[in-house]
């Protein structure tokens, strides 16, 4: 059993991965397919990062009174992501903000008004804390916290990730119910004034709109997404068109709500045009009481950042995805904390690892091979293509995308944003193994698709037990 040394699993990790970094970059640029699958793996992560970042900034503008915006959120976007394809072990991992962030943002803006009404205390609480959950990161880093996840079995990742799809689902859900609360009234005085009290006004004509958008998004998505299952076309042509699927959907479901139903005004997301890109937080002196408070939450919060880092970088390195080059928990743990201790200075939005872009971008870089078995189709991932080169390029067009604010930024509608929410979590559901189970309980016996233990248990007994 080795002594123990601070540090040395980060050594280890970068040891690991150091003889691959060039690879990284060159490796499988002399083959079209490669080529192709990388440039749709791009367009996929450029616009499922920067459309959902967009509508965490509206989320976090509405909840901190506009000290938190679209634009912060994208510079923060570009920026991790172009640290993060360049210093990290492993690139195949995709961060971003996330809707528990977004969420913790709103704690920390309520909390800080405890100093000061008006919010000013805000980004001082909101930096300390995030300074404290780097130091906690990169503690977790230097004493290899991360072994932990090898006790971790299948089932925990998977109800992390499977828990973040239901969340896309769910605040897709409350932001529609939202709408209709507002605007879908008649001409009835007391209906009208029953909006009015929640900040709406008398246009059902939205919500049926936000609904339509929303629906025809996620449909059109789903749709070209399993064009690969269909017998149109050859194989190869076939992925490439479900490969785009993301990118249509959102230019349709925008030209639809921008062009055909630009007389209906729609909700579009604003920005704080009186704040610099990068600008150095303004730290008033904390109480002692403010220091205590940002240790607590950077501790809370560093556990969320553990557990979905670690997740994400195990369900990308699991042996189903057949990767060569090694593992970096630990250097990838430290890379976090720096990049989140950097953010943190600027007051911009936070990032980890996220699902379900992570084990998305590995499947948008792999190449699969599907085997049909008593009826049932199974898929085998063959080969992916472990490249920086996704992450980096996709970022810089997210980077170059805050030229882009307002116009032409805010000609997609954010119900599209919504339906993008959708299409993740509904193209990520079948990845998850818990799911399936879950589906299975509802299915006909006769129906369920091949199990090698079939003979040795009661397969409906089994179905149910582990789901």
């Amino acid at each position: 059993r080795q002594r123990f040394i601070p540090g040395r699993l980060i050594v280890e990790d970068f040891k690991r991965r150091a003889k691959w970094y060039l690879s990284d970059y060159v490796a499988d640029l002399t083959s079209f397919d490669s080529i192709q699958k990388m440039i749709s793996a791009t367009l996929f992560l450029y616009f499922s990062l920067l459309l959902p970042g967009i509508a965490f900034g509206v989320l976090n503008n509405y909840y901190t009174n506009g000290m938190i915006d679209s634009k912060n959120v994208i510079v923060s976007q570009a920026l991790s992501g172009v640290l993060y394809s360049l210093f990290a072990g492993q690139p195949l991992v995709v961060v971003m903000t996330t809707i528990p962030l977004v969420i913790y943002t709103k704690i920390i803006y309520e909390i800080s008004l405890n100093w000061d009404e008006n919010g000013e205390f805000f980004y001082t609480l909101y930096s300390m804390t995030g300074l404290s959950n780097a130091g906690f990161l990169a503690v977790y880093a230097f004493t290899g916290a991360s072994n932990i996840m090898t006790h971790c079995s299948r089932s925990t990742e998977e109800i992390m990730g499977l828990f973040i799809s239901l969340a896309f689902i769910v605040d897709t859900v409350k932001y529609t119910l939202g709408e209709f609360q507002r605007y879908y009234c008649f001409d009835n005085s007391s209906i009208v004034e029953e909006a009015a009290s929640v900040g709406g006004e008398c246009d059902p004509t939205k919500p049926m709109l936000s609904l339509l958008l929303i629906l025809i998004t996620v449909y059109i998505g789903v749709q070209i997404f399993r064009f690969k299952y269909s017998p149109y076309l050859n194989a190869a042509k076939r992925v490439i068109v479900a490969d785009y699927a993301l990118v249509v959907a959102v230019v349709v479901g925008s030209a639809i709500g921008s062009h055909f139903f630009s007389s209906i005004p729609l909700e579009q997301f604003k920005v704080n045009e009186s704040r610099w890109l990068f600008e150095f937080v303004k730290m008033k002196t904390p109480t002692a009481a403010a220091v205590m408070t940002s240790i607590g939450l950077g501790f809370l919060m560093s556990i969320l950042f553990f557990m979905e880092g670690n997740i994400s970088a195990s369900i990308v390195t699991n042996p189903q995805n057949k990767l060569k080059k090694g593992t970096a928990f630990h250097l990838d743990m430290l890379v976090i904390a720096a990049i989140n201790a950097t953010l943190s200075l600027f007051g911009l939005p936070w990032v980890h690892g996220a699902l379900p872009h992570s084990p998305l971008h590995v499947r948008a870089l792999a190449d699969i091979e599907e085997h049909v078995d008593n009826g049932h189709l199974t898929e085998t991932i063959v080969y992916v293509r472990e490249t920086r080169l996704t992450t980096l390029v996709s970022h810089i067009m997210i980077g170059a995308s805050i030229f882009m604010i307002p116009y032409p930024l805010n000609l997609i509608p954010i119900p599209v944003l919504y339906g993008l929410f959708l299409f993740l979590s509904f193209t990520s559901l079948g990845e998850f193994q818990m799911w399936e189970r879950l589906v299975l309980i509802f299915t006909e016996q006769n129906l369920y698709p091949p199990i090698q233990k079939r003979k040795k248990y009661r397969l409906r007994l089994c179905v149910d037990t582990t789901a």
